[in-house]
């Protein structure tokens, strides 16, 4: 009883825009890369629903990663239930979830998605069932919680990588040119400079995939005083307001000028970060320690991972991961069945099998069977001191990645824009989306 009186307290601060980046004591742990004996048979009670097949939501291409079909696989298996899958763009998503929400379309009963003020449009409280009761809860880390809060109440299961985001970097390039890793915004410029001097880019920027520039890392630090949050989701206060935003968009538009980020940034993309990686062209690019080994061709051991230093904060920082939920609609007519899918996802012995080898942070506490990424252990005491949750993406309201087109702009050779018109632009387009 006493530890789901400290749980439910943890949700009441999520609620009113705290975080518990302070609290990691779960949350980013190595785990052993092998399967517990101790989950060699089931831990809770999911195969009582009757049979049916259960419609499953998602934005293309998420419900395709490997641990997630290994995972409905094995509920077909061991269950003789059947999943219908539906992957849409994101947008097709939102309205279908919309139509379906109204009765115009065919009702869907399970859904992945990120959660947050990203679910804001799909009304939780009327749609979503209500998680926080359930077995599975107590197992989820610090940072999994922090991930499922919506109005105080847990309204999905994570069940997703754990990636932990800062700057990749070459560690050839940086042996090669007597780099050692920045400790300061002042340090990280400094490294930049040697490296041009000797011919290398200092950091690739796939520019033509705008939510790639990444504005939140810096901008997860500047939330956690929940002051600004509160003001900024109350339309009290904008970016522009924000001396750390001029700072931050500011930063761009210098590593442009400087050439920080080579000539052809406008065009560089995210299917070309492979090959970039991999020239020896490129000493850094911000991006998650997964990506070494879920996208990345090239040898993952040639990579470290450091802060990112993108003006804000001082020391650089770390962010922690975005998780998918799954979701399940309480309006549903297989309700029974959905919640039993959840179940089974949430059961050690199940997870544990769906997760076995993939490189990831732990996302439940008795999660063993994964591997933590070597650049995460390597960077460990550095993450542990500089390590923010993600909270801009998940709590500042109408917050979108797409408005780093903004910055995009401001940072083009030929633009007139001040900093200030930058993030006066961006206030229009947040705004603009939390009166729709």
């Amino acid at each position: 009883m006493k530890k789901r009186i400290m749980l439910l307290t943890a949700i009441c601060f999520l609620a009113s825009g705290f975080t518990l980046s302070g609290c990691k004591e779960n949350s980013l742990e190595a785990s052993s890369g092998k399967a517990d004996t101790a989950f060699a048979s089931p831990l809770y009670d999911w195969d009582t629903a009757p049979r049916d097949t259960l419609t499953v939501w998602g934005t293309y291409p998420d419900l395709e990663r490997s641990y997630i079909v290994k995972a409905f696989d094995r509920y077909r298996e061991l269950t003789g239930n059947e999943l219908e899958i539906v992957q849409l763009p994101k947008e097709e998503l939102e309205q279908s979830l919309k139509d379906a929400q109204s009765g115009k379309i065919k009702e869907y009963d399970i859904l992945l998605s990120y959660g947050g003020t990203n679910i804001d449009i799909f009304h939780p409280d009327e749609n979503f069932y209500d998680f926080t009761d359930a077995v599975w809860v107590d197992d989820l880390t610090d940072t999994s919680i922090n991930q499922t809060v919506y109005n105080g109440k847990i309204i999905g299961l994570p069940h997703w990588e754990a990636s932990i985001s800062g700057t990749l970097y070459n560690k050839e390039i940086f042996r090669a040119n007597n780099l050692d890793i920045p400790v300061t915004q002042q340090d990280f410029i400094n490294v930049c400079d040697t490296l041009l001097a000797n011919g290398i880019i200092p950091m690739y920027l796939p520019g033509k995939d705008i939510t790639m520039l990444l504005y939140q890392f810096p901008l997860d630090s500047v939330v956690e005083n929940t002051d600004i949050l509160d003001r900024l989701n109350s339309q009290t206060l904008g970016y522009a307001d924000l001396p750390e935003m001029k700072t931050i968009v500011t930063w761009y538009k210098d590593m442009s000028e400087k050439g920080c980020f080579g000539n052809t940034w406008e065009t560089d993309g995210w299917d070309s970060m492979d090959d970039a990686m991999k020239s020896g062209k490129y000493a850094m690019m911000l991006c998650w320690d997964t990506w070494l080994y879920t996208d990345f061709t090239g040898n993952p051991e040639d990579f470290g991972l450091m802060p990112a230093f993108m003006g804000v904060p001082e020391e650089g920082t770390f962010e922690g991961p975005n998780l998918g939920l799954f979701i399940v609609n309480k309006n549903s007519a297989r309700l029974d069945t959905a919640l039993n899918f959840i179940t089974f996802l949430s059961d050690p012995y199940n997870y544990n099998a769906a997760f076995e080898g993939i490189y990831t942070a732990p996302v439940f506490k008795n999660q063993v069977a994964s591997i933590s990424t070597p650049q995460y252990l390597e960077a460990e005491h550095l993450i542990d001191t500089h390590y923010h949750d993600s909270a801009a993406w998940l709590r500042i309201k109408g917050f979108s990645q797409l408005d780093a087109s903004c910055i995009l702009e401001y940072m083009n050779p030929e633009s007139t824009m001040t900093a200030k018109d930058c993030l006066l632009k961006m206030d229009e387009l947040r705004n603009a989306r939390l009166t729709k």
